[in-house]
């Protein structure tokens, strides 16, 4: 149990994992707005290095947006799950809508805080650490490694690291996102997985000024 964000990312900063990477000018914490912002606000402080956000949605199932049926990232990257979406019976009208609304809200949210194209933010690094303050299923998490991959290839960056900082992940989930990474730090990892707010003792909602605030302090 993390008393609130600040704390969380503070324990992962100080980790032996991410503390080889202090006052590194080739590193760079990649944070998924909201909640994950704040928890990459504190790697990055105590590391000294570089901080920018990845915005990515959740794609919900209809008449429950809680359960994450997929989520996309900028330029159009997509994680479905598959199988959870043939078994909730999502018609392709309510997907294509869905994935619209959430490409809209990407767009938004990127003018408001005003991000960098990161294919210019990440040209001249060696290792993105990503953070969000939780995984589940990981849904939102793939998605962002994926768009991270796909710069990486594009760029033809082969040598740049994705390295994955999390507080807390369901174990199971753990397990698929060692394959899909460099490395993965985090702090928890229980069997028994329900909401990421539940390892907190404080977890408030992030408004979209908090957001800004940080990004541009660190600016």
């Amino acid at each position: 149990m993390f008393q609130n964000r600040q704390e969380a990312g503070r324990l992962l900063a100080d980790s032996s994992d991410l503390r080889k990477y202090k006052g590194r000018g080739d590193v760079v914490v990649l944070s998924i707005p909201r909640g994950g912002v704040v928890i990459g606000s504190e790697i990055a402080r105590i590391l000294k290095v570089s901080l920018s956000a990845i915005v990515v949605k959740k794609l919900g199932a209809p008449g429950n947006p809680e359960l994450a049926i997929g989520a996309v990232a900028p330029d159009n990257i997509k994680e479905i799950d598959w199988e959870l979406t043939l078994r909730k019976g999502v018609e392709q009208d309510y997907f294509d809508w869905e994935l619209k609304k959430k490409k809209q809200e990407i767009d938004r949210r990127e003018k408001m805080y005003g991000l960098r194209d990161i294919k210019f933010l990440i040209k001249d690094k060696k290792t993105v650490i990503l953070t969000d303050d939780g995984v589940a299923t990981g849904a939102t998490v793939l998605a962002a490694i994926k768009y991270i991959r796909n710069l990486k290839n594009k760029l033809g960056l082969q040598s740049l690291q994705i390295i994955l900082a999390i507080p807390v992940i369901a174990k199971d989930t753990l397990e698929r996102l060692k394959c899909e990474t460099d490395g993965v730090t985090t702090l928890e990892a229980p069997k028994s997985f329900g909401a990421v707010g539940e390892f907190y003792s404080e977890f408030p909602q992030v408004s979209d000024a908090q957001v800004l605030n940080i990004l541009k302090s660190f600016r």
